[in-house]
């Protein structure tokens, strides 16, 4: 006997010895197929596979395998139960559909569904035996060849399975390209088109015409998806589909009161308000009823036109309020004026509670902050306090123009105006107040007390302790501070001058910033800074040099003078 005669003897052996336990079983009830998750793959079947199989979530077990909604064909493994069979049977369904089941022989299963196969089956067992049970579970997944055309980084034909959805085959060639539409993905699917246009289907990754496939594709929008998690707008692979990719067609915006205002977003033909709304995850609890309108481009994209939006009958599901869009269209929904305005100051510093008080614009003072505060501690320099406002009411932030055209010009070219006003502008706090908290409120000065703006940020330091001593000092630091010292008495408990200080001393005055020459003799404040200069290096023989050249001119000029005469 050769060898396909032997494996025909065994095959037979074993049906008859599976047909003579079901035979001696008593009536149970209808024999039914349980679909379980899928086995995990053995080694071997990843070898064949060209790699590890795709993890399947739960997602796709639900939606594809446990709903029975999984096309069966050839390469799928099952593995068949049965009551009174001494051990499991797998099966793998043939090349021309058959699935064996022990006793019954082959059963046509390829292209259905899973729950179609579940009753060929049972039909089949049935028409075999009027006793026992049978379960059949699905324990490995084939794959097939899916088409991808258009747009993508690597055209041609991919790997897949069931459980994959569209755009892992994308991704799988090559992603796609700068241009490629992510909302307006077509695939087609063998079994929905004739045989004429699935044909015209194949053709359009050759001519890149994507005009008429609206009506022989489904649509699939990696936009919604991501947004909404439906299914439908990123559908699982089907053997035999072919995924088109075109162009994008143009953009759609929103402005204004929406989650994702000043988001641009692809257009799809048919797109509506109620999608772009939905792209943009709706509007903000802080959007003006009655506001919403569209800008659209009219007239060969010359001009735009206004086309006002009942965006309430939209959120209410009316469709007969839901426009349909155009390229480029913005869709403007204004905010509620005064919506969460800004409405608090800060203070820092030296108080009894510092942090974020609210003010009433135009009438709460600055004295009424403080007192919010619980006053300033026994630290507090109001001398050096100050008031910073960052809102627009100063021109702290704004752009100078000329300030940056005396930047750009070289300081050899500068004239002396230029070189004040770069100074000047220098030495400029942005946003700082010209407000004195110590003569407010140790001398009751009013005219100080001025009226806060929000977001205002008061800063209170601590009273400096030390007076700095810098420069040319034989030992330079902080030295503390005493009311009756002079500039002479902070250097010499600096160990006096060094041995290269010059005679030119500055006191840098802590709480203006301000710079001056210093006299030996001068009271400072507590923070303020005495610099030492160095003694300019002097080259003696070029002071030697150039007096000699001045010499000779002034030489040439008396003997030209007494020429002359």
């Amino acid at each position: 006997m050769g060898y396909r005669g032997r494996a025909l003897a065994a095959v037979l052996s074993t049906c008859l010895s599976l047909t003579s336990a079901w035979g001696q079983t008593k009536k149970t009830e209808a024999p039914t197929i349980v679909v379980a998750p899928p086995a995990t793959p053995t080694e071997e079947t990843d070898r064949e596979r060209g790699g590890g199989v795709p993890m399947i979530g739960l997602d796709a077990y639900h939606e594809v395998l446990a709903s029975g909604q999984y096309v069966v064909g050839p390469g799928d493994e099952f593995v068949v139960y049965s009551v009174g069979a001494p051990e499991p049977y797998p099966s793998k369904v043939m090349a021309e559909g058959g699935l064996l089941v022990p006793g019954v022989g082959s059963v046509r299963v390829a292209g259905l569904r899973l729950a179609e196969a579940r009753r060929a089956v049972e039909e089949a067992f049935h028409r075999s035996f009027r006793q026992g049970q049978v379960t059949v579970e699905l324990s490995r997944l084939r794959t097939f060849p899916v088409t991808v055309v258009g747009v993508v980084g690597q055209p041609g034909v991919v790997t897949a399975n069931g459980v994959e959805r569209i755009s892992e085959l994308v991704n799988r060639a090559g992603g796609l390209g700068s241009r490629a539409s992510r909302r307006n993905i077509r695939v087609a699917r063998r079994g929905e088109v004739s045989a004429r246009a699935w044909e015209q289907l194949r053709a359009v990754g050759q001519t890149s015409d994507y005009s008429g496939l609206d009506s022989l594709t489904r649509r699939v929008d990696l936009e919604l998806f991501g947004l909404t998690g439906d299914s439908a707008m990123n559908p699982y692979a089907a053997d035999g589909d072919l995924v088109i990719v075109p162009p994008r067609l143009g953009e759609l915006s929103v402005v204004g009161a929406l989650e994702r205002s000043g988001s641009f977003f692809e257009f799809v033909a048919g797109d509506r308000v109620s999608n772009l709304l939905t792209l943009a995850q709706g509007v903000t609890a802080a959007y003006e009823p009655g506001t919403a309108v569209l800008y659209r481009y009219e007239g060969g994209h010359r001009r735009r036109t206004v086309v006002p939006v009942e965006l309430e009958r939209i959120l209410a599901g009316d469709a007969t309020a839901d426009l349909p869009l155009q390229p480029e269209d913005w869709l403007v929904v204004h905010q509620m004026p005064g919506y969460n305005a800004r409405s608090t100051v800060r203070i820092l510093g030296e108080v009894v509670y510092p942090g974020y008080y609210v003010v009433e614009k135009g009438r709460t003072t600055l004295r009424e902050v403080v007192a919010l505060a619980g006053g300033f501690s026994d630290d507090a320099s109001l001398r050096e306090a100050q008031v910073i406002r960052l809102r627009e009411d100063t021109d702290g932030g704004a752009r100078d123009p000329e300030f940056e055209r005396i930047a750009a010009i070289p300081v050899a070219d500068r004239t002396e105006d230029d070189n004040q006003y770069f100074i000047m502008k220098t030495r400029e706090k942005a946003g700082h107040m010209v407000v004195d908290l110590w003569a407010l409120f140790e001398q009751g000065d009013e005219s100080q007390n001025i009226v806060l703006q929000p977001d205002d940020v008061i800063v209170v330091p601590a009273t400096p302790r030390t007076v700095m001593v810098s420069g040319q000092a034989a030992h330079p630091g902080a030295v503390v501070y005493n009311s009756t010292y002079r500039v002479a008495d902070y250097i010499r408990r600096a160990g006096g001058p060094g041995w290269r200080a010059s005679k030119d001393i500055r006191v840098i005055k802590a709480r203006t910033g301000e710079m001056r020459r210093a006299h030996r003799d001068e009271a400072v404040e507590p923070g303020d800074r005495i610099w030492i200069k160095e003694k300019p290096v002097r080259d003696y023989w070029s002071v030697f040099t150039q007096t000699m050249v001045v010499l000779g001119q002034v030489s040439t000029m008396a003997l030209l003078y007494a020429t002359l005469r």
